[in-house]
């Protein structure tokens, strides 16, 4: 059976940390971001967080003429990540870039 891919944007691999602010509590979490789009990401995270949590994405860039990414997103769905039973694959929807 061949899988074929609707989504409307191509995913870009990243696989660069990634600092998430919780909106509610202000929690800072550090997880790596998998891969990202022009209207969302999955980031590997060590904790689960509820789906519709806002928070903030900070990417640092390591290139001087790529500026970080920066972004106030939506929790969308929250599973455990098969590369590791400890970890959790969530993926965000972007809901401003900043």
């Amino acid at each position: 059976m061949i899988h074929e891919d609707k989504r409307r944007f191509m995913r870009m691999m990243v696989n660069a940390q990634a600092e998430l602010t919780v909106s509610q509590t202000g929690e800072k979490i550090i997880g790596v971001c998998q891969d990202l789009s022009a209207t969302g990401l999955s980031v590997e995270i060590e904790s689960p967080l509820e789906v519709g949590e806002l928070i903030t994405v900070f990417i640092n860039s390591k290139s001087a003429t790529i500026p970080p990414f920066n972004a106030n997103a939506k929790v969308v769905r929250c599973g455990s990540a098969e590369s590791s039973p400890d970890s959790y694959i969530i993926g965000l929807e972007i809901v401003q870039i900043n």
